[in-house]
């Protein structure tokens, strides 16, 4: 049911979104973008897809919830409710290779440049990414350290670079108290 509201969604040109939101997915999918080396850059479509997915859940549907998104989308199934649900929590299911860093990325400019660009407090200026070990905290430090995904990928339109000010943490950099426009890199571990 959500596949079809979202593919329904993109067909009627994201009605119900922010401009902000609009400005974005058209810059991420329906421009062409060349990386620095002269290669065409796109993103697949299932990433495409799973960004969609959160916009629309979270801007045209408002859903903040689990018990909402299981009211709406699964009231068929015989699904128990969750019985702690404050605060919103939501899965993308991708494939191991797939590129759910990308889309990590993605949803990050995308709720940043939304809290600051339309001054919407409903939109995070701080985020944490939690990687499970080790290994996958090295990868994730590839990509993320210094902002290098930011500045590599085709995430922000140039006429909104003037509002992104995301500094990347990694857990070993000594920083350690979350601020407006942190984006702090961790693995489970650091947290325990």
């Amino acid at each position: 049911a959500i596949e079809a509201a979202v593919k329904q969604w993109r067909a009627n040109g994201y009605r119900g979104t922010t401009q902000t939101s609009r400005e974005l997915l058209n810059f991420w999918f329906d421009t062409d973008h060349r990386l620095s080396n002269g290669r065409t850059f796109v993103y697949h479509y299932f990433q495409r897809e799973a960004i969609e997915t959160l916009i629309y859940l979270w801007e045209v549907e408002k859903v903040r919830t689990r018990t909402d998104l299981l009211e709406r989308y699964a009231r068929d199934l015989n699904i128990r409710l969750p019985k702690y649900d404050d605060f919103a929590r939501y899965a993308i299911k991708m494939a191991t290779g797939s590129g759910k860093t990308k889309v990590m990325s993605l949803a990050i400019v995308w709720q940043y440049l939304n809290a600051v660009r339309e001054n919407d407090p409903d939109y995070a200026k701080t985020f944490l990414v939690v990687a499970p070990n080790v290994i996958v905290f090295e990868r994730l430090r590839t990509d993320f350290e210094g902002g290098r995904i930011f500045k590599l990928d085709p995430l922000i339109p140039t006429h909104m670079e003037i509002f992104w000010d995301v500094n990347c943490v990694m857990r070993d950099d000594g920083q350690r108290a979350p601020a407006d426009g942190m984006l702090y890199v961790a693995n489970i571990q650091q947290l325990y």
